[in-house]
């Protein structure tokens, strides 16, 4: 569980730079975000799964107990996920009760408090609130955890793969049933079902390289492998606005569908990589460093304006904006975000992964005194007998 990947850290950074520049740069042109977004699911999933696989073989071994695998669980989660998250909520408020921040989307304070952005977004609003709309990919990670830690802690270790599958499946079969009824698209997007296979597909990846498949992981781990599908995934990406304006709904969910299994097959090429040219450019130190304050620099970055994206910056230019001018502004932008979660980093995440590490050998020890309790036990029970 406290295993670092070589090379997940520069994956990171290269998925949160895609959401970046597509709202800086792109906004409704293209689909580099949707990209970046699908590549932090498959991360999740192939990471997360991972995790609830070794509890779960934890509680099959005797050594634990599912209250207590899912307590541990949860906690982790919360550490890592809830204080920065909750913390720019508040402030957020605050700035709104003062005047400082609009309050004309106050309404949907409340469904991001509890991780319900995606329903916020896609079924009340019908449409992206600005500088809110990334709190949504947060909920769909928050909401799958939820749902699958109880269930995978409850379900045998070699069942996992299984259930992983399950879920695909429905998803796919959700995501080809919302575009028969011609559902709205922001609609699809935010819904769970359309986003979870996505998750459970990086963990089937996780799982399946897990158990000593050595052609499958040679394969994944080739030099061409990796550049391949990266070509891949840019041309689905690129392509991305002709074919989800398909009316065949089957056509595309199978596209879809294929470009799922390529992110899940990129995610499991680098964990596989033994290429060292390529994980060292991954593990470049600027690279690997925003990855790994990525959670904090994508939490901030949609709340940090683009100072010359509004009427007062027009004004000052008579009426244009000219792209260097733009190119300041974004450069200035990435500069806050990075600032702010390099801050984050330094100040609130990492003393509170520090209380995480702590924590966890004593977990480590409770357990291995209760595994020598139940011996004694044993042994005193055999003696009576």
């Amino acid at each position: 569980m406290n295993k670092r990947i070589a090379g997940f850290d520069g994956l990171r950074a290269i998925a949160v730079l895609m959401v970046f520049f597509q709202h800086r740069l792109f906004g409704d042109v293209g689909e580099m975000g949707h990209l970046g977004v699908w590549i932090f699911f498959a991360l999740s999933g192939f990471l997360i799964i991972g995790i609830l696989s070794a509890q779960r073989a934890r509680i099959e071994a005797g050594l634990s107990r599912f209250g207590a695998e899912l307590e541990r669980f949860l906690l982790r989660r919360t550490l890592r996920i809830f204080p920065i998250y909750y913390l720019m909520l508040a402030t957020m408020c605050a700035l709104m009760a003062f005047g400082i921040a609009s309050p004309e989307l106050a309404s949907g304070m409340p469904y991001n408090f509890a991780y319900l952005s995606n329903i916020w977004i896609g079924s009340v609003l019908h449409y992206w609130p600005g500088r809110y709309s990334h709190l949504w990919s947060l909920a769909i990670e928050e909401q799958f955890y939820l749902v699958v830690a109880p269930l995978l802690l409850l379900v045998g270790a070699r069942r996992h793969r299984a259930v992983c599958w399950v879920i695909v499946a429905v998803g796919l079969a959700a995501l080809a049933a919302m575009r028969a009824a011609h559902w709205q698209e922001v609609t699809i997007y935010t819904h769970p079902l359309t986003n979870f296979w996505l998750l459970a597909l990086g963990g089937i990846g996780g799982l399946t390289i897990a158990r000593e498949h050595e052609k499958l992981r040679a394969w994944l781990g080739h030099g061409a492998t990796l550049p391949g599908l990266s070509v891949a995934l840019v041309a689905l990406c690129v392509s991305e606005p002709a074919w989800n304006a398909w009316a065949n709904p089957l056509l595309f969910t199978a596209v879809s569908a294929a470009y799922g299994i390529c992110i899940a097959a990129l995610v499991c090429s680098i964990a596989c990589c033994r290429n060292a040219r390529v994980i060292g450019w991954l593990e470049t130190r600027w690279l690997a460093g925003l990855g790994r304050i990525s959670y904090g620099f994508y939490l901030y970055h949609n709340l940090i304006p683009d100072l010359t994206r509004n009427h007062h910056a027009a004004a000052l230019f008579g009426g244009a904006v000219p792209m260097w001018a733009h190119g300041l502004g974004v450069a200035a932008s990435f500069a806050i975000s990075l600032a702010l979660a390099m801050l984050s980093w330094r100040w609130i995440e990492a003393p509170i992964l520090r209380l995480k590490t702590r924590w966890e050998p004593v977990r480590k020890r409770t357990a291995a005194d209760e595994t020598r309790r139940r011996t004694r036990d044993a042994r005193t029970v055999s003696d009576i007998v």
